[in-house]
């Protein structure tokens, strides 16, 4: 009997240590393959999809590929943020904005995207699309900061719009996300 104990037990064991936990936030919306995860730490990242395909900052032209602009100081606190791919088969910017009262946000708040409100947003590759610009069609956008520690400088939030133009086919940036320390 104790012939068939050690056998099986061996077997169990092995199994056991071959089993993991599971750690994957696979299950999380905010979890997308290619785009760095929704952090709210101050990690210094930026992320979206565009038109359905992963985008993050990359390459270098002599200058930064991701900055961050704050200064609570005028129009009662702005913020901006400029992203750049720069590589051999690409030359993309994605400028994202709140151009106003960023200093009365103490909790969540949501900006949408119109050609006169306060949060902008900028595409250009191909053809250069503005939320601010009359031959701009603005679909939808909207911007959400969901994180604004002004002792610790962290902004983070995310980001989705859609626009086009006469001269541009619709470009979709949706599942965006940022986290800087400013």
């Amino acid at each position: 009997m104790q012939r068939i104990y050690i056998p099986v037990l061996v077997i169990i064991v092995t199994i056991a240590a071959a089993c993991k936990k599971n750690n994957s936030t696979t299950n999380d919306p905010n979890n997308v393959p290619g785009l760095p995860p929704a952090t709210q730490i101050g990690a210094n990242t930026f992320g979206c999809l565009v038109n359905g395909v992963p985008w993050v900052p990359q390459g270098s032209n002599g200058t930064n590929n991701l900055s961050i602009d704050y200064d609570p100081g005028f129009n009662n606190g702005i913020f901006n943020i400029v992203a750049k791919k720069i590589t051999a088969a690409e030359n993309t910017q994605i400028i994202i904005g709140i151009r106003d009262s960023l200093n009365y946000v103490v909790d969540t708040k949501s900006y949408m995207l119109t050609k006169e409100g306060l949060y902008g947003a900028y595409y250009f590759k191909d053809c250069r699309l503005f939320s601010g610009d009359s031959m701009t069609n603005i679909i939808f956008g909207s911007m959400t900061i969901v994180k604004l520690d002004r002792q610790r400088r962290i902004i983070a939030g995310s980001f989705d719009f859609s626009f086009t133009s006469n001269l541009c086919d619709t470009i979709k940036i949706t599942n965006g996300r940022f986290d800087f320390k400013f």
